[in-house]
């Protein structure tokens, strides 16, 4: 792959963790989803069978085979081996709390939208993706809803023309802070203020974290390059955000994602 909407991509080092403030973020294409299919176990095929809408069964295999791949490089083993938990830390249910390795320093977070998925991993401390494409429409109907005071009033600031992508950079933020938490919607949004570096609470709801949770911005190369080579009008914009508890410093573009060709776990011939 040549480049993603965040820039070009380089490959970590296999088997060596991020660094302490460092995000290693992986975009890739929901696409090519048949080529996935295998390293997805049973449950997971029967789900994705469930799906009546094309994009979101490839986007569940790919998201899903991603996970393995990816973490099995900086593990050092087949991905068959990568067992991911879901278990909710806050109410017990064991299919919807935000993923996770046992035994392992490493966290990450997952999110996809109009045909990207953003795969984020950091090895101190937790992280919390979250990745839109920008509308019109949401920022006409969800800011009186989900917005805390202090950003009502910036978003009011903002010029017309700027104001959806504004609205999803304040969307993305939040979204990111309740995936790092493993709240999800159980935390309403217009509790939590995102203007700032960190996340304001009030009231905090059970179980929210006592330490920081930083907020960092993720622009793609059209924002900060806008050129016509940078920009395609027939291509969605994005906004997407990390939510950490560890504040980053450099975020490093990873990819592409490993082959499963390359780690198949059949025996040779």
């Amino acid at each position: 792959m040549d480049g993603t909407p965040w820039g070009p991509l380089s490959l970590p080092e296999a088997g060596a963790f991020p660094a302490e403030g460092i995000c290693h973020l992986w975009p890739t294409p929901t696409t090519n989803a048949d080529r996935y299919q295998a390293l997805l176990d049973q449950a997971e095929l029967e789900r994705a069978d469930r799906y009546r809408v094309a994009h979101a069964k490839d986007t569940f295999i790919v998201s899903r085979a991603a996970q393995r791949l990816v973490l099995a490089r900086y593990l050092g083993c087949p991905p068959a081996d990568i067992k991911v938990a879901r278990d909710c830390k806050h109410c017990g249910s064991a299919d919807h709390g935000r993923p996770y390795i046992a035994g392992t320093t490493l966290d990450f977070s997952v999110s996809h939208s109009k045909g990207w998925l953003l795969l984020a991993v950091v090895a101190s401390g937790k992280v919390g993706v979250d990745l839109e494409a920008v509308s019109d429409r949401a920022a006409q109907d969800l800011p009186d809803r989900i917005f805390a005071p202090a950003e009502q009033h910036q978003f009011l600031l903002v010029d017309r023309s700027q104001r959806a992508a504004h609205f999803m950079k304040i969307w993305t933020r939040k979204e990111a802070a309740v995936k790092l938490t493993g709240h999800g919607l159980a935390a309403p949004l217009s509790d939590l203020d995102v203007t700032g570096p960190t996340v304001t609470v009030s009231p905090p709801p059970p179980s929210w974290p006592q330490h920081p949770i930083h907020l960092t911005d993720l622009p793609t190369q059209a924002d900060l390059e806008p050129t016509p080579a940078a920009i395609s009008a027939a291509a969605p914009t994005f906004r997407a955000a990390l939510a950490t508890t560890v504040p980053i410093r450099a975020i490093h573009l990873s990819g592409p994602i490993p082959s499963p060709e390359l780690n198949s776990n059949a025996d040779p011939e």
